[in-house]
């Protein structure tokens, strides 16, 4: 399986600081793409999307693996995008 290029360019907005959610990478990298590397259902994917909380560490873990960042870092976007959905909730 060759690695999609958009890959790469997720990985230099995410260490430049301009990608701060997990939801921010999908403006880069279509869900199809990502929902085919990672071999789920995109009516799986959908809903880790409007709850991130639901995406298991493996998940998260290839998609730090697909965009060559710490796992650290993508746990860190799945928890900025977790903190904006509970305050949207407490409204």
């Amino acid at each position: 399986m060759s690695k999609d290029k958009r890959y790469d360019t997720v990985k230099k907005l995410v260490t430049g600081g301009y990608i701060k959610k997990f939801s921010e990478i999908i403006d880069t990298i279509p869900k199809s793409t990502i929902t085919r590397d990672l071999g789920m259902h995109h009516q799986t994917f959908k809903k880790v999307m409007k709850s991130p909380e639901r995406l298991s560490f493996t998940d998260a873990f290839k998609i730090a693996s697909f965009i060559e960042i710490d796992e650290r870092e993508i746990m860190n976007l799945i928890y900025n995008e977790w903190l904006e959905k509970k305050a949207k909730r407490k409204k």
